[in-house]
């Protein structure tokens, strides 16, 4: 259970980019004030609305192991291992959805290990072990009657999981898409394998800061290139486990979008994979290749009202299309389900609002560049899109 006193967290991704840790395994603590105090409100079960396409939500989980060696991780000549978590359209009529956090809990011990003492009690806390989603464990993959469903690749920001965004990628579900969400080994605040084995947030000592040189180098040419490459090799893992999903699966048609650092990993992976046809960037930092070369394909940034990331300078550079869409009274967390862990006085912004215009976005954007479809972004009081 995580609760809010006064906004929302700044994100892991700002604590651990722009500050650097004492210890490499550490995650600064933010100074917020949760409650301490365990209450369940056993009137309901799901902390947002469910998905609002056509399909219900079928989920699925794997590991991945790569033949590339891990190049974040602590321990030398290791091979990069991945847990990915697949949401996909179904007919399933089943309930009995899943817990919205993974069945070992240790999800739900990171977020509670970064809570301060003593902090007050809030009327409407709830368990985070609580919460379900709206998606249900190895449901059939519903028929596509064409050439299959076209493929996002989702990355979370650092700190986080691959899970961080799971009331969009139910969405996107939801409406015809297959969508794969990595877990970013050593990046994620804690990666969790089938085996019940797991890894924790990894950064070398002097290397924490992105905003001092030796941070910037190691972000720029080891971390988004991981990112970046882990988008590659689930792209291609899925080109020979096509049966994984009843080979109901397009991977010639294929989109990326990331939060956070997520978002260089979506831009890079998009860049590298011929098949992407587009990516999107929710408030995210552009590091590694695309930082200096552009992707030059449909892009859709997203940017917090005070944005972490310089996404104007993106909007500038990309030479495909390219709409920014600037919500105002959003923050950078705000691009995330962490207003939903958190429950309390939200942001500027309704948490409603927000996610609503995020899903529709995306939908929109991603119906329109893989699905060849008309594309609309929303239009609401305090949403300001530019568009070339």
């Amino acid at each position: 259970m995580i609760l809010l006193k006064n906004k929302l967290a700044p994100s892991l991704l700002l604590i651990q980019l722009v500050s650097a840790c004492g210890n490499n395994n550490q995650i600064t603590e933010p100074n917020i004030h949760y409650d301490t105090v365990k209450k369940v409100d056993t009137n309901f079960s799901h902390h947002y609305p469910a998905p609002t396409g056509d399909f219900r939500v079928g989920v699925k989980e794997l590991d991945i192991q790569s033949y590339h060696e891990d190049i974040v991780s602590p321990n030398f000549g290791e091979l990069r291992n991945l847990h990915i978590k697949i949401f996909y359209p179904s007919h399933t009529q089943s309930t009995k959805y899943q817990a919205y956090f993974n069945k070992w809990g240790d999800q739900q011990s990171y977020l509670e290990s970064m809570r301060p003492a003593n902090a007050p009690i809030h009327p409407e806390q709830h368990l985070l072990s609580d919460m379900l989603s709206w998606s249900v464990a190895n449901a059939p993959v519903a028929l596509n009657e064409n050439v299959g469903w076209p493929i996002l690749y989702y990355s979370h920001g650092l700190g986080l999981f691959e899970i961080d965004n799971t009331e969009l990628l139910e969405s996107l579900a939801s409406h015809g898409f297959v969508v794969v969400a990595i877990n970013h080994t050593y990046l994620s605040g804690v990666t969790t394998f089938d085996s019940g084995k797991t890894a924790h947030l990894y950064l070398p000592e002097g290397k924490q800061d992105v905003t001092m040189p030796a941070g910037r180098v190691y972000f720029d040419n080891t971390v988004a290139l991981q990112i970046g490459q882990d988008v590659t090799t689930v792209h291609e893992w899925l080109l020979w486990n096509q049966w994984s999903l009843e080979d109901q699966v397009n991977l010639h048609n294929v989109g990326t979008l990331g939060f956070s650092l997520g978002g260089s990993a979506a831009m890079n992976g998009c860049q590298q994979l011929d098949n992407c046809k587009a990516a999107a960037n929710m408030d995210g930092i552009v590091l590694g290749h695309v930082a200096k070369s552009p992707l030059n394909k449909p892009l859709l940034l997203l940017s917090a009202d005070q944005p972490f990331a310089q996404l104007d300078k993106v909007f500038e550079a990309n030479q495909a299309t390219t709409h920014m869409v600037t919500i105002a009274g959003s923050e950078h967390n705000d691009f995330t389900d962490q207003n939903r862990w958190i429950i309390g006085t939200a942001t500027a912004i309704e948490a409603d609002k927000i996610h609503r215009v995020v899903k529709q976005s995306m939908v929109r954007f991603f119906k329109a560049n893989l699905e060849n479809q008309t594309f609309t972004l929303p239009k609401e009081e305090g949403i300001k899109v530019l568009s070339k």
